[in-house]
């Protein structure tokens, strides 16, 4: 017997899907293959690979019995208005949503992840009613393996979003540790516990309020800041310049993210602009698609070069630039691009590359856990990407600062290790909760 439980606390027209979003959507899942041109027919066979190691002994924490069956689907759809920040110059603030996705099974267990939605003007339900759509799919499992799971879900629903591929495969992967009783980052192979942050900074009107904010940040133990800029090239050239003359005597350092607005020649200049020894990178200053100019870029700069990483969403695309030479590292997220299952097996292919993967670890506190744990299961990842202002990224989570002394650390505990504080959900600006059981 199925039953079907909905709280809803605001009402708002829903988006439909923007069509050229859900082309590109369709398009990058086409080619998911790691490097050896094999797939991964199993959680375990992954993880080896990944890994190094051998994995079978984690073999039984996926296998599937009636027993570990799925009985409970939760889906929370939580937005706030505790930040009035913006990311990219001339929009409006943009709601962000944070969708949560809990699964219970028979004997006690359960799974829990978080995937960021962003709506300009007002919050949406979309992404939870899309994991609604699934809810029955997933009531009726005959497997908890993730990468199996991820199989059948591409032949059965073809058209589901990745980012609600990602909400359902980091459920299981945090299921499957939390079986294991294991933080996830020791299931995928641990390589530290702990590593660096950098503040990553909404838009600002003025260049004095930049660094107003360096200096505030500051204050709470960071010392890698990135701006996210005006994407005009005189105004971002003034920026670069007021930072040099403030800081250049600091401990700090800097990142430039341009989310691709630039032209060739002004990612030039703005680059050669830019002194080495005080920024780190410069990010997405061209399209992520233009290949060709992005290994152009390398070979008249010495200041690295990163991609925004919107497209890296395939394995062929992540070749396509290793073998062109186009970035110094790449970038993606694991929950836009599918989940833990995707990106294990991006990672495997630029680790066979030699090349860094900077994973971003964008909005809610659930949402950067999963992130953060394969960075610390990559060595080759040198930072993490902490959102701010976070106190809105950390609502309803119990232990959703991970900052300790300058670094960012592991949450204790086992899976994702976020506690979340289900009562707090509820008192959020927009919330909404649907829950399917399966007796």
């Amino acid at each position: 017997m199925e039953c079907v439980q909905v709280e809803r606390k605001s009402v708002y027209s829903f988006y439909a899907w923007m069509i050229a979003v859900s082309l590109c959507l369709l398009v990058a899942r086409t080619e998911s293959a790691p490097l050896s041109g094999n797939t991964y027919l199993n959680a375990v066979q992954l993880l080896t690979t990944f890994s190094g190691e051998r994995a079978e002994q984690y073999e039984p924490f996926f296998q599937f019995s009636d027993e570990t069956r799925i009985v409970s689907v939760e889906i929370h759809a939580v937005g706030t208005d505790n930040t009035d920040a913006r990311y990219y110059a001339g929009t409006e603030v943009w709601k962000q949503m944070n969708n949560i996705l809990r699964i219970k099974t028979a004997d006690g267990f359960e799974g829990t992840s978080g995937v960021v939605s962003e709506h300009q003007g007002e919050f949406s339900d979309e992404h939870l009613l899309e994991l609604q759509s699934v809810t029955a799919d997933l009531l009726g499992l005959r497997s908890l393996d993730p990468v199996e799971v991820g199989a059948m879900l591409e032949r059965t629903k073809p058209d589901l979003s990745d980012a609600a591929r990602a909400n359902i495969d980091i459920a299981l992967w945090d299921l499957a540790a939390r079986r294991a009783g294991l933080p996830l980052y020791e299931l995928l192979g641990a390589k530290r516990d702990s590593i660096e942050p950098y503040a990553s900074l909404p838009f600002y009107d003025s260049l004095p309020e930049y660094v107003e904010a360096v200096n505030d940040y500051a204050k709470l133990g960071y010392r890698i800041f990135k701006f996210h800029v005006w994407g005009l090239i005189e105004e971002d050239s003034k920026l670069v310049k007021l930072i040099q003359q403030t800081f250049a005597d600091s401990p700090y350092r800097f990142m430039i993210d341009l989310e691709g607005a630039y032209g060739f020649e002004d990612a030039l200049r703005l680059g050669g602009e830019m002194d080495e020894g005080l920024f780190i990178w410069l990010e997405g200053p061209i399209d992520d698609e233009l290949l060709e100019q992005y290994r152009e870029l390398r070979s008249k700069l010495t200041l690295p070069i990163i991609p925004a990483g919107y497209n890296i969403y395939s394995s062929e695309f992540i070749r396509q630039g290793i073998k062109t030479g186009s970035w110094d590292a790449g970038r993606f997220d694991a929950t836009t691009i599918g989940g833990i299952t995707k990106a294990l097996e991006l990672l495997i292919i630029a680790n066979d590359a030699d090349l860094s993967i900077e994973i971003q670890s964008w909005g809610h506190s659930l949402a950067q856990a999963a992130n953060l744990h394969l960075m610390l299961a990559n060595e080759r990842t040198r930072y993490f990407e902490a959102s701010m202002p976070k106190e809105a990224y950390e609502f309803g989570m119990k232990n959703g600062n991970l900052l300790d002394q300058g670094q960012v650390v592991a949450p204790k505990g086992d899976g994702l290790g976020i506690e979340v504080d289900w009562d707090k959900l509820a008192m959020a600006d927009f919330y909404i909760k649907i829950e399917d059981q399966k007796m």
